[in-house]
């Protein structure tokens, strides 16, 4: 039997001067159903850490005991100014699994709004910037939050007037694709994951989630930045998730002084049906800045689809390989015409087709899959082509035809797609991140 200090401070709650790893634990901070978080520091430098600590009876539960490995994975893997920072993970002498993270200074956004009330629209976009950008980075890394919700986002103490933030709480965070941090089985199709006030209808269904499932959740918190309360309240789990899926969603202008831009904002995000809701974050941020700025929604630009074709190196290096490439150009003129693009510049060696999306969002899908699918048919051409596809607003048009901005290196032959482009058209699709490129993705060519 362990000496009775010992007890003490390695019992099921661990007591200050408990070392974990290399922190020694200073005091519990917070206590939850699956683990507890502390506060501790560093043994040598005395950095101070935030110890989140899985419950022993959580440890003896495969599924828990995954999940917050996955947590671990997901986190390390996540590396941004606004996603909170992993410092080290590992396991206790009786089993318990340990994520040491960095310390934050500060306090939740409910917290926040529970003690000073509602943001101001400037105040709400400043935080929705930083929020967006966390997000950004999850989902271009191919996590899903899937539990967005003031509680997890940590306004930092000394930030002034201008808040700072970071994301905290990837415990169910869910991988897109094989090989993004966090993907695994553990979480299946007729399991509802995330917290009721936030959660997205496929999420209350137990559907498989997606990007515009934390859209959703976005929508959410802006409500709650800005009216101080959620847009679906109720005594019960049942009556929230009820709200989430069959009622209308109201209008934040109804409970407090905001833009009538901002109440679209808010709507479209908690549209029932996740194809209408913004495609991407940038699009959702476009908007929301608009609104708060006071942009007209009828000065908002319009988005565009473009497909860059270019030769790579080994298509240039006899006449006869030019002769070919001049022809497979030809050939992607053709096949951009009958997607429904105009051309826009015909160069030695290259295309650049576009076309302005439709607002339908299902007519703007099909025209987007008409395009992946004409790139993916240029890709099976003997003819080496470097071949991008990406959607941007109508106001950039000029930087859509700033190639280097978005069209990938010619070095290489195949399709690369932006997300914006892919919104909506993953499923059947190989997909490969592009290393060193946020928000780009390799697609397999047609079979």
């Amino acid at each position: 039997m362990a000496p009775p200090g010992e007890e003490a401070l390695y019992g099921e709650e661990l007591r200050p001067g408990a070392l974990v790893g290399p922190w020694v634990v200073v005091a519990v901070h917070a206590a939850g159903p699956v683990s507890s978080l502390y506060r501790a520091r560093h043994v040598q430098d005395g950095t101070p850490a935030a110890l989140k600590v899985l419950h022993s009876h959580a440890s003896l539960a495969p599924l828990a005991l995954r999940r917050f490995r996955r947590e671990a994975a997901t986190l390390q893997r996540l590396r941004h100014p606004h996603i909170v920072e992993v410092r080290g993970h590992g396991t206790l002498a009786d089993g318990r699994p340990f994520i040491a993270m960095e310390w934050l200074e500060g306090r939740d956004l409910a917290a926040e709004l529970a003690q000073r009330g509602p943001l101001s629209p400037r105040e709400a976009l400043e935080v929705m910037e930083q929020v967006g950008s966390a997000l950004r980075e999850a989902h271009a890394a191919g996590v899903v939050h899937r539990d967005l919700k003031p509680q997890n986002v940590v306004r930092l103490a000394g930030s002034g007037e201008s808040p700072r933030v970071k994301l905290v709480d990837f415990g169910v965070a869910k991988g897109l694709r094989p090989g993004a941090p966090g993907n695994s089985t553990l979480t299946h199709t007729g399991t509802a994951m995330g917290t009721p006030l936030s959660m997205a209808p496929e999420q209350v269904r137990g559907e498989v989630p997606d990007t515009r499932t934390d859209l959703y959740a976005l929508g959410v918190l802006l409500f709650q930045l800005v009216t101080g309360q959620p847009p679906f309240p109720g005594p019960t789990r049942h009556e929230v998730e009820e709200q989430h899926l069959h009622a209308p969603p109201p209008r934040p202008s109804e409970r407090a002084p905001v833009p009538a831009a901002l109440d679209a904002v808010v709507l479209r995000c908690l549209r029932k049906r996740r194809e209408e809701r913004y495609p991407d974050v940038d699009a959702l941020m476009e908007d929301l800045r608009g609104a708060v700025r006071g942009t007209s929604a009828r000065d908002a630009p319009e988005h565009a689809v473009a497909l860059y074709a270019e030769g790579c190196a080994q298509a240039l290096e006899s006449a006869e390989s030019l002769d070919a490439l001049d022809a497979a150009l030809e050939r992607a003129l053709r096949l951009a015409r009958d997607a429904g693009l105009d051309a826009r510049l015909e160069g030695c060696g290259c295309l650049l087709a576009m076309a302005a999306l439709p607002e339908d969002m299902d007519a703007a899908r099909e025209l987007r899959a008409r395009v992946l699918d004409a790139a993916r048919t240029l890709a099976n051409l003997p003819v080496p082509l470097s071949l991008t596809v990406h959607v941007a607003g109508r106001s950039t048009e000029g930087g859509l035809a700033r190639l280097p901005d978005w069209v990938e290196p010619s070095g290489s032959a195949g399709v690369v797609a932006s997300g914006a482009a892919l919104r909506g058209l993953e499923d059947g699709l190989l997909l490969e991140p592009v290393r060193g490129r946020e928000d780009r993705w390799r697609v397999g060519a047609r079979g």
